[in-house]
């Protein structure tokens, strides 16, 4: 059985209806796969095997919607994650951005625990030297994310993609197979509890999202993509991950591809603002 045979659209109609009147949150931009993997999980851990019993727990379970939001964000990932990528952020883009600014601003959209803000802040800081100016934010719609993003504490498995030198240069050994992510480079990122839709960002030189937008349905991305254009700068980038396209969105448009195997575009009709 799959997942959504465990749960009708009748029940998932039920479910986002709960979500929305609970905690404000709207399911209809998530996959319905997407939707019925995270519904199941919770689902399991709360021991039911029904929809319509997980929606009467969710309805009178004042955590329960918290906590299934919190299930939707996406946390499995390390530094330097996909390797070439950052490479040609570094080769590439961040030369073309200061050629026009000295002062950087960067938004790692969906950051989960923190690996992405932080492995974009030890690049700029390699990239543009010690003085640079710059400046990262890191948004989540989980605050149990945030939360650890924070502390930034990782397992060497996390750190695997950075050298040796990165690795003595930003971050303190604990010891016990774990490292910390150091001040110079803490202070660099601001993170902050958001949704990609509504959290304000503006004027930003780049932003990652990665590996995010593949849970979103065509529609939702719509929303993200004109987003993310009014949210960069004329000729900002925008970096998707791997398994993520612009094709088949309208708001392609509003870029252009700049590294089609690296999924990096770049932001070329300016937005039309009302006065």
């Amino acid at each position: 059985m799959s997942v959504l045979e465990a749960i009708t659209d009748q029940q998932l109609e039920q479910i986002g209806k709960i979500m929305k009147d609970k905690i404000g949150k709207d399911l209809k931009q998530f996959k319905k796969p997407f939707l019925g993997r995270r519904i199941t999980a919770r689902m399991r851990s709360v021991g039911v095997v029904d929809g319509s019993e997980y929606a009467k727990i969710l309805a009178s379970d004042a955590t329960e919607p918290t906590l299934l939001f919190k299930s939707f964000s996406i946390n499995v990932t390390e530094f330097y994650r996909d390797l070439f990528v950052w490479q040609l952020i570094s080769s590439k883009i961040i030369p073309e951005i200061t050629k026009k600014r000295t002062a950087l601003k960067v938004w790692s959209a969906g950051c989960a625990s923190g690996e992405e803000p932080y492995s974009l802040a030890i690049l700029l800081r390699e990239a543009l030297g010690q003085r640079s100016k710059f400046s990262v934010i890191a948004t989540d719609i989980s605050a149990e994310a945030i939360a650890r993003a924070k502390k930034g504490q990782y397992l060497t498995q996390n750190i695997k993609n950075l050298t040796p030198d990165l690795v003595s240069k930003y971050l303190i050994s604990n010891g016990n197979d774990s490292y910390t992510v150091n001040d110079s480079i803490k202070e660099t990122v601001t993170f902050e509890q958001g949704d990609i839709l509504s959290y304000p960002v503006d004027k930003a030189d780049l932003i990652t999202c990665r590996n995010v937008l593949i849970y979103y349905d065509k529609p939702a991305q719509e929303l993200v993509f004109k987003r993310f254009h009014k949210s960069l700068v004329s000729d900002g980038y925008l970096v998707i991950g791997q398994d993520e396209t612009m094709m088949g969105v309208e708001s392609s448009k509003l870029f252009s591809c700049a590294f089609a195997r690296e999924r990096i575009y770049k932001n070329t009709t300016p937005e039309v603002r009302q006065q």
